[in-house]
């Protein structure tokens, strides 16, 4: 009787086996874009995700953007150091870095970190199709990004003519004549890391400036046309869950912010949460409604008369943003504001995630 019911046990675990393969096997020809050549990193448990606009971010003895306090070398290496102290206290796994100009400031970046004894950061720097500022963003992380069509990150600029990654917009200028322009998504960074089980695949965003400028918030608009469809087309398609995270520079209406005064004039926050046009509720999260109190939730500090110093007159808003998958809001653990410096590192403070990713 005994053998009968090993016998009965050992088919029972047969079958069980045989069915998990099947599923995978039919997920995977269901969607074979699942399979990617990357060797997939370890499982880890506490994922910190970090995006901040270091403000024109430069190496010494390079040609910078057009900020001119930072035409000078001594500022630069003093900002250099201020930007790596932020890493230093933060410990983020990915952090989004805004507002770069070159691979020499990644570079330097990442050789005070090193200095620092934090050896384990390596920074990743692709050129971005903004011709006014150059400014690009760059991805300092501890973790090996997954190489995809032979690159570990990527920006996606279509040629005149080929409208994949083009939008077309228009604006009324103040005497009433409409302008017919064309855009690329100038200022992203597209990469992505695999966690164990867990696929993660990142656009980080610059958008057009000036939220109350009509001809800013068309372009933006268009921009974010074309975002939404490298959000479906370059990460979902791929297999992973995506994460939107930059300088949106615009509000979110759902969530708000510190500065009540402020009201979007575009659908902006709106379009990248519902990125596939196709369903009628958000793909994404504004995780920023984590933060309990109102007056925390800024990551702006526009310095109106420039002056260099906080007062009455200046600005504070939440333009800077993590948006996240819904399947990954039940991984959420903080979210935060990090406010540990003043204007002379950036007029922008690192929005902060925190997940858990343990099976």
């Amino acid at each position: 009787m005994e053998v009968v019911m090993q016998m009965q046990r050992a088919r029972c675990r047969s079958m069980v086996v045989l069915g998990l393969w099947l599923t995978c096997l039919g997920l995977v020809l269901l969607n074979p874009s699942l399979v990617l050549s990357a060797e997939p990193s370890s499982s880890i448990d506490r994922l910190r995700i970090v995006t901040f606009n270091a403000q024109c971010l430069s190496a010494p003895n390079t040609k910078a953007s057009r900020i001119p306090r930072f035409r000078w070398d001594l500022v630069r290496v003093d900002h250099l150091e201020r930007v790596a102290n932020v890493i230093e206290t933060l410990e983020p796994d990915i952090l989004n870095l805004l507002e770069v100009t070159s691979s020499d400031a990644v570079a330097a970046l990442v050789k005070l970190l090193h200095a620092k004894g934090l050896s384990k950061y390596r920074g990743f720097h692709v050129e971005s199709n903004d011709k006014f500022t150059g400014f690009d963003v760059a991805l300092i992380t501890c973790h090996e990004p997954d190489n995809v069509d032979g690159q570990l990150i990527r920006c996606l600029v279509s040629p005149a003519g080929d409208m994949t990654w083009r939008e077309r917009y228009q604006y009324t200028d103040a005497d009433g004549k409409t302008h017919d322009k064309q855009t690329t998504l100038a200022r992203h960074a597209v990469y992505g890391f695999t966690f164990g089980e867990v696929r993660l695949g990142f656009l980080g965003l610059h958008l057009k400036a000036d939220p109350s400028d009509a001809r800013s918030n068309s372009r933006r608009s268009s921009e974010t046309k074309i975002a939404r469809r490298m959000i479906q087309q370059e990460i979902v398609d791929r297999g992973y869950l995506p994460i939107v995270l930059g300088d949106l520079n615009d509000y979110d209406p759902d969530v708000p912010d510190r500065d009540q005064m402020r009201v979007t004039k575009t659908t902006v926050l709106v379009d990248l949460k519902n990125y596939d046009p196709s369903t009628p509720e958000a793909e994404l999260v504004n995780p920023a409604d984590r933060i309990v109190r109102l007056e925390d939730r800024y990551t702006s500090h526009w310095d109106r008369n420039e002056n260099g110093i906080a007062d009455s007159m200046d600005v504070y808003t939440m333009i800077d943003y993590i948006l996240l998958p819904k399947p990954l809001v039940p991984a959420i653990k903080r979210v935060f504001v990090s406010r540990c410096f003043g204007l002379a590192t950036s007029d922008h403070w690192p929005g902060v995630v925190d997940l858990d990713l343990s099976p």
